[in-house]
């Protein structure tokens, strides 16, 4: 019995010539079957495993740092390093007729946010984790330069009605700014848009900002998403369920885990010897 196998792949012309052939044959043909299944399988793997750079998160340090606080201090606290120019130490913040205090959402934001982080290796310092404390926005901008992060993220919600979320990010100033600018810039763009993409409110883009005492004493890239405004009838009803503050944490999540997947390794610890 003959077959016409013409324009047949290889491994398909062996197939269809070992089933006529003998049992030990047709044997053959099925472990050659089932070793072209394994190699495929093989292929599919390497090809899903991320990177050593994408898949190392440990070690990678990010300070969150949820705006304001219960009570609010306007004694003067320099914009910058050096600076005669003032702003309130911290601000009260806005708030939802719905979903309550800016401080308290973002707060609840936060430490989710903290947990999906902590989850994937990454180890999270925070600015406050409960609402009554006294932290001005220079000594915010300190905790995350003692901890050397390589990235600080500063959660707010914004003032207004627009269904609209954007991201601020340090405006270049000499001596200031010039050394975290290009890295902040990168990370607002990418934790932006996996924030909008993840929770479905119109992408408002990017801002720059000169005058926020936060930047200005950074030494780690900093980014502070506006994730929502808050008078917005639609997003404050969003805002105070629990299910919608957690895919807020995820979308930032997404967005740092995508930015640090960006990043060189970091140095190993001297003094290690690696066997």
């Amino acid at each position: 019995m003959n077959a016409d196998i013409s324009g047949l792949c290889d491994l398909c012309e062996l197939c269809v010539k070992y089933s006529y052939l003998s049992p030990e044959r047709k044997t053959m043909r099925k472990k050659l079957l089932l070793i072209s299944r394994f190699i495929f399988a093989l292929a599919l793997v390497v090809y899903l495993i991320p990177s050593s750079q994408a898949a190392d998160l440990k070690g990678r340090i990010v300070c969150i740092d949820p705006g304001h606080q219960l009570h609010s201090d306007n004694s003067p606290d320099p914009i910058g390093p050096g600076s005669s120019e003032t702003k309130p130490c911290v601000s009260s913040g806005t708030g939802g007729s719905v979903s309550g205090p800016e401080h308290a959402v973002v707060l609840d934001v936060g430490l989710r946010l903290r947990d999906i982080l902590t989850s994937q290796g990454i180890t999270v310092v925070m600015t406050r984790t409960t609402a009554d404390v006294h932290v001005c926005n220079s000594e915010r901008a300190t905790i995350a330069n003692k901890a050397k992060a390589d990235l600080c993220i500063r959660l707010h919600c914004d003032a207004g009605s627009a269904h609209t979320c954007f991201t601020l990010y340090p405006g270049l100033i000499t001596g200031w700014t010039d050394d975290i600018y290009a890295e902040s810039l990168k990370a607002a763009g990418i934790i932006q848009k996996a924030y909008s993409d993840t929770t479905g409110i119109p992408d408002g883009g990017l801002t720059p900002r000169t005058d926020l005492t936060g930047f200005n004493w950074s030494d780690v890239p900093v980014v502070l998403p506006e994730m929502l405004k808050m008078q917005n009838a639609q997003d404050d009803i969003l805002a105070s369920t629990p299910e919608f503050r957690q895919k807020m944490a995820e979308g930032c999540a997404k967005g740092i885990i995508e930015y640090l997947n960006t990043l060189p390794p970091r140095a190993k610890p001297s003094g290690l010897t690696l066997k």
